[in-house]
């Protein structure tokens, strides 16, 4: 079976095989039939186990297995994570995340994937849950398992799903890493900037730039680590030409069409003066120099590569529609906006320009913020706004996530201190579903005790073998000792 050589040994933890067998399933972000395989999977294995299950329109599973002898009278906790995964991948790869297997490999303690992302985010967390629900050993209140779709674009599965058959007030989110006690919200906008072209002028040649090499990663988890991002990168190089060289783009893009995820490639193809090349190549060289230097530390592989035969353009993007993509992409907010003062080391507020892309007849940008804070939140949103409105450019509001608040009882802290006693709660970077289960469940009480995973929204993710199943034990104590105890 794929994947079983990478856990074997392992077999002791019936979660890991559930990881691999997941892993074979396509289950893509917002693609619908990508998630209806991994949909009908989870719910024809609980359905199989005999505990009562039911999956919705929008392909949420919901099962409901009883509480273990001795837990008859604690309240139901549900246990929640999500089905989809960001499809990431190297640029040397044909993977299809369509329909092609996630190949897992093993390295002393790491399980990383082949060339993509691993799919931890959430594949660990469902395949706790699955565990959780075949074992009858384990010692439990009823259990209420949620299995979400599209968590990490629209939350259309949280968003949809019929909170009038939710029993549970205490959600034990089994995505990012324990102990998460909040979260931030996120809003995505996306801009779009009509093209107008013009013939490519006469003793034009072309260049394709190209910058690839980034570390990437989950715009939110790894923001404090201030990576770089393809698509800024490649405007400085662009800003750097201007005003010097006479030149127009025939077209750009950048990431992977997912705007929760720092840009890794960006590529984008210029006409300039056929005898302007050696400038060109000078300027672009000492500008990247500048750039590689700022990021040696914190993305050190970042690279750039010019090729000057590519493919004919007769047509390139007018001067007044260039202009106002670069005065864009220069002013919008990226990275950083404000620190977290309550939780330190965690970011309040940040963006990322996640996603540029060409098409026929306009371009196409997005901008994710998230942020602790409402008022900050939309406070970068009117900032971006506000330019596109001074450029003439459209824009819409893509998704608006609302944020975690913290509201975990004393009680509820003294079994988490002392399950995790070497784990300090925190603030989740990642926005995760719990302020829309807040919103719909009046009273309730979010916690995540998801398993770490690392480099999250990357080829580079992984997971450390012995922490997972750590923090398995971890769970599996914290359940038991919900006996007796006021949520």
């Amino acid at each position: 079976m794929i994947n079983y050589d990478a856990i074997e040994g392992l077999e002791d933890r019936s979660f890991w095989k559930h990881f691999a067998d997941i892993s074979v399933i396509p289950r893509g972000s917002g693609v619908p039939d990508n998630q209806k395989g991994i949909s009908n999977y989870v719910f024809s294995f609980i359905k199989g186990l005999g505990i009562e299950v039911y999956q919705d329109e929008h392909l949420n599973v919901v099962a409901r297995k009883p509480a273990s002898e001795g837990y008859e009278d604690e309240p139901p906790v549900m246990l929640q994570a999500h089905l989809d995964m960001i499809c990431e991948k190297e640029l040397y790869t044909n993977h299809d995340f369509k329909k092609d297997p996630i190949r897992l490999i093993r390295e002393g303690d790491t399980i990383m994937a082949d060339g993509t992302t691993l799919g931890a985010d959430d594949g660990i967390g469902v395949a706790f849950i699955m565990s959780i629900l075949e074992d009858d050993s384990l010692k439990h209140p009823e259990i209420e398992a949620v299995f979400t779709t599209d968590e990490e674009t629209d939350m259309g599965g949280a968003f949809n799903l019929d909170y009038s058959k939710i029993r549970s007030k205490l959600i034990l989110n089994l995505d990012a890493e324990a102990i998460g006690v909040c979260g931030s919200g996120e809003l995505e906008v996306e801009m779009t900037l009509p093209i107008k072209r013009e013939p490519v002028k006469k003793k034009s040649e072309l260049c394709r730039i190209k910058i690839a090499g980034l570390k990437g990663g989950h715009s939110g988890m790894n923001s404090m680590d201030e990576r770089g991002n393809a698509i800024l990168i490649l405007t400085r190089l662009l800003l750097a030409l201007q005003n010097r060289i006479d030149f127009r783009l025939a077209d750009i893009t950048g990431g992977q069409g997912m705007s929760s995820a720092f840009a890794r490639n960006s590529t984008c193809v210029i006409s300039y003066p056929s005898n302007a090349r050696e400038d060109v190549t000078r300027i672009l060289e000492a500008e990247f120099a500048v750039i590689r230097k700022e990021l040696e530390r914190r993305d050190p592989a970042v690279k750039m590569e010019l090729i000057f035969e590519v493919e004919v353009y007769d047509q390139v993007i007018d001067g007044e529609t260039q202009d106002k993509l670069l005065d864009l992409l220069t002013i919008l907010p990226d990275g950083l906006f404000s620190l977290n003062r309550e939780f330190p080391g965690a970011m309040e507020s940040t963006t990322n320009i996640g996603v540029i892309e060409t098409k026929e007849e306009e371009i196409f940008v997005t901008m994710l913020i998230r942020s602790f804070l409402p008022g900050k939140k939309y406070f970068l949103l009117r900032k971006a706004v506000r330019l596109c409105e001074l450029l003439g450019i459209e824009h819409m509001i893509g998704r608006d996530l609302p944020h975690w608040e913290y509201n975990v009882s004393e009680n509820l802290m003294k079994i988490l201190n002392d399950v995790y006693p070497d784990t300090e709660f925190h603030a989740s970077q990642g926005t995760l579903e719990a302020g829309i289960f807040n919103m719909n469940i009046p009273g309730s009480t979010v916690i995540s005790l998801g398993s770490p995973y690392y480099e999250a929204h990357s080829p580079s993710e992984y997971l450390s073998i012995a922490e997972t199943e750590d923090y398995w034990d971890m769970l599996i104590s914290f359940l038991e000792k919900l006996k007796n105890h006021e949520q």
